[in-house]
């Protein structure tokens, strides 16, 4: 992800900005035709929580100005509502429907993450192992890198440069995918400073590659996809019902995204997923029958640099703490789309929102000042599944 905005959780507010714009916004901001939103799903026993949000999303719709988007929440492990708006074609009206598939960027890492602990859980690979005992192509002469520090973007690992987020270029597998970059310098000694590398999820997923026995696709479908039931969850070059990809210009208008290959990132910001597919993932994360509770911690506890100093990023996973106690997500953005989860593990409330608008290619992100953020989609939630538990 380029022009990448983290989770930040701070005296109480947690924002995961999902830095969108574009559909031909008219001078005032307010987008020039705003769409119906269509409701998939409505949990009855969470009818206040709901009409509380509920206006939210058309004026998350209007900020962003993406032609298409949809949200969907979950409560104490159940999902309890799913809404989409907008046009997944623009020029064919078609209207964005429950199983329409948008890319989700470095949403990706998390379920990438996912993979691996599952994988580490059964035996099957050791995060704390050198990356070479799983990937030979990386150098010899290198320092000691664990899996455990690429997670944590700690492995001094480059992320993208030049025009490398427009790639073109298919690759068969992750592991061919890794000439990129696998030979350049590191940017620092691993464990000495935090540097977000997608090219390090990379690395991660072909590691789960050699340790599973099967192509990345294969393996997360076996390990992630198929247990939590995300069926509308695919790479990029292997799904069915997506919809059109948009960048915005500029001038703040939505059009046509390049055409892009994400094969050279499928572990770290190459899959399309739907809303109501994340919520899946954020409640099977979630749940100790899926995610053991010493992987829940791998996963949810920040990583520390070499001199101790906190990254606010766990294992795959953007993480802080707040007066509900701890969250977690993610945020993406890549060429034709935005995405987000967030995850409050104690009540398994979980947010997530598709866009199919991406500002890879503009000339500066958009100003989404004002526009609703996560925290205000979860809260009622969050408050809701507490007070029950008290």
């Amino acid at each position: 992800m380029t022009r990448r905005r983290r989770l930040a959780f701070a005296v109480g507010v947690c924002a995961a900005v999902a830095a969108v714009a574009g559909a031909r916004l008219d001078s005032s901001g307010a987008a020039a035709a705003p769409r119906v939103c269509r409701e998939w799903f409505t949990d009855a026993r969470y009818r206040a929580e709901i009409e509380r949000v509920r206006p939210l999303v058309p004026k998350m719709k209007r900020a962003f100005g993406a032609p298409g988007l949809s949200i969907a929440i979950a409560a104490n492990g159940e999902l309890v509502w799913s809404e989409s708006c907008g046009f997944a074609d623009v020029r064919t009206r078609r209207r964005v429907a429950r199983t329409t598939q948008f890319r989700i960027g470095s949403v990706s890492k998390p379920l990438t993450a996912a993979l691996v602990a599952r994988l580490a859980q059964n035996g099957t690979l050791d995060v704390d192992a050198d990356v070479r005992e799983y990937v030979t192509a990386f150098p010899r002469n290198r320092p000691r890198l664990t899996l455990r520090q690429l997670a944590g973007h700690l492995g001094g690992i480059r992320h993208y440069r030049g025009t490398e987020a427009l790639n073109t270029r298919h690759y068969d597998s992750v592991t061919r995918s890794l000439s990129v970059f696998v030979h350049d310098p590191l940017v620092a000694p691993p464990g000495e400073r935090f540097h977000y590398s997608s090219y390090g999820f990379n690395l991660l997923g072909a590691a789960a590659e050699t340790a599973s026995g099967a192509g990345y696709a294969a393996a997360l479908r076996a390990h992630v996809l198929q247990p939590l039931r995300m069926n509308a969850t695919a790479l990029d070059g292997a799904a069915r019902n997506r919809t059109r990809f948009y960048e915005v210009t500029s001038t703040r208008r939505a059009i046509s995204a390049p055409r892009v290959d994400l094969s050279d990132r499928y572990p770290s910001g190459g899959l399309l997923s739907t809303a109501e597919d994340l919520v899946r993932f954020g409640i099977g994360v979630t749940n100790a029958a899926f995610v053991t509770p010493p992987s829940q911690s791998l996963l949810f506890t920040t990583q520390r640099t070499q001199a101790g100093a906190p990254t606010s990023y766990g294992f795959g996973f953007e993480v802080g703490d707040s007066p509900v106690g701890l969250v977690a997500g993610h945020t993406g953005n890549v060429v034709g789309g935005t995405a987000f989860v967030l995850i409050h593990p104690k009540t398994r409330v979980v947010v997530a929102l598709t866009t199919n608008i991406g500002f890879v290619t503009a000339a500066s992100p958009p100003d989404l000042r004002g526009a609703p953020e996560p925290p205000e989609l979860a809260m009622p939630f969050i408050r809701s599944v507490s007070n029950a538990k008290e």
